[in-house]
């Protein structure tokens, strides 16, 4: 009898050891809620993390994870991200698998390094610093998970995503194209207020007026005129990078399209006098002077005069597109009568004025 006894106690002992060794660890987030995480550091099964870098990432960044217990063959490290809150981690587990916001590629693996990246890094940009959750805190933090071991790191305080994602011009009914000498707006988000730079095609841009919150921004200017040099055609049109670039270092770029002259228009336009006489003129030796006002005024412009007896034309005699030009007649030009004064560009009116000229 006592030999059963002893038995029996032998295989409930066994049957216990099995029980402990074949109970599954934690399941690495796999149901998005909490999965038995840890504060961060080290835990109890052999997994510690002592720092991340960098300490304040963007979604995109490659992110270094120290510390030790990691498997040196990557493929068999497993990094998610996910929400930490009081300890407890839970994986972005939403929508198809591959469009996770918690998958993470593992670049490169030591056992004490991991350098990893994001693999949904807009989806992850979302969910990090959520105002559902954290009023515009980040509350993404990583799990790394190896050989039935794991350890989930402390919250990971992200910097929104830089993105550069559109451009309008209000000057051009604020199609996305830019033009030298109209108003730009760059829209995306992630944008620091302060040194913040913008280039196009590697020409950095100056005056800048950058409105930015944690979900949106705007970076608008004025393009200046003679930017991409003096083009007199205005139908000429290119694409060109534009890039910001946060004073960190960080920066975004994308492709837009160009028009590379500015328009030219006259609002203005008038002779000095409104009659002159011809002998006072040549007395004087004076000249009769037209005032021309408007934006981006071109060399490619004709001037025209026009009388009963006289149809003479010149170019409009300006360099660097500018708002403001004189035009001068000597009496020589000039004949007796009701004078027009007109600017063209090819079969384009731009303005015209009148002036009398007696004997």
């Amino acid at each position: 009898m006592k030999k059963i006894l002893l038995f029996f106690a032998a295989v409930i002992s066994l049957a216990n050891a099995c029980t402990k060794s074949s109970s599954p660890g934690g399941n690495g987030g796999n149901n998005g809620g909490n999965n038995g995480g840890n504060n961060g550091g080290g835990n109890p099964n052999g997994i510690t993390v002592t720092s991340i870098s960098p300490d304040r990432p963007y979604p995109d960044d490659e992110i270094t994870i120290t510390g030790t217990g990691f498997n040196p063959d990557a493929t068999k490290d497993t990094v998610e991200f996910g929400q930490v809150k009081n300890g407890s981690f839970g994986a972005w587990h939403e929508g198809l698998e591959d469009q996770w916001p918690s998958l993470c590629k593992v670049i490169s693996a030591t056992a004490t390094k991991l350098v990893v990246k994001s693999l949904q890094p807009f989806k992850l940009d979302m969910r990090a610093v959520s105002y559902t959750y954290s009023q515009g805190a980040s509350v993404a933090g990583l799990q790394i998970r190896t050989g039935g071991k794991k350890a989930v790191t402390p919250v990971i305080p992200f910097k929104r995503l830089l993105l550069c994602s559109g451009l309008g011009n209000p000057d051009l009914f604020n199609d996305a194209i830019g033009r030298p000498n109209d108003s730009l707006v760059i829209s995306g988000k992630g944008f620091r207020k302060e040194g913040l730079s913008v280039s196009i095609d590697g020409k950095q841009l100056t005056n800048l007026r950058v409105d930015s919150t944690p979900e949106f921004g705007t970076i608008a200017l004025r393009l200046p005129v003679t930017f991409f040099g003096e083009v007199n055609d205005e139908t000429l049109m290119v694409e060109k990078p534009v890039k910001v670039t946060n004073p960190d270092g960080k920066s975004s770029e994308k492709t837009f399209h160009f028009l590379l002259s500015p328009k030219m228009s006259i609002s203005s336009m008038y002779a000095e006098n409104p009659t002159y006489s011809l002998s006072g003129l040549n007395g004087a030796g004076g000249v009769v002077k037209i005032y021309v006002g408007g934006r981006a005024l071109k060399s490619d412009a004709t001037v025209k005069l026009d009388g009963v007896t006289i149809h003479t034309q010149a170019g409009l005699q300006v360099t660097g597109f500018p708002d403001h030009a004189v035009i001068e007649f000597s009496p020589g030009s000039l004949a007796v009568g009701n004078l027009q004064v007109s600017i063209l560009r090819g079969d384009v009116w731009y303005g015209v004025c009148h002036f009398t000229v007696t004997q």
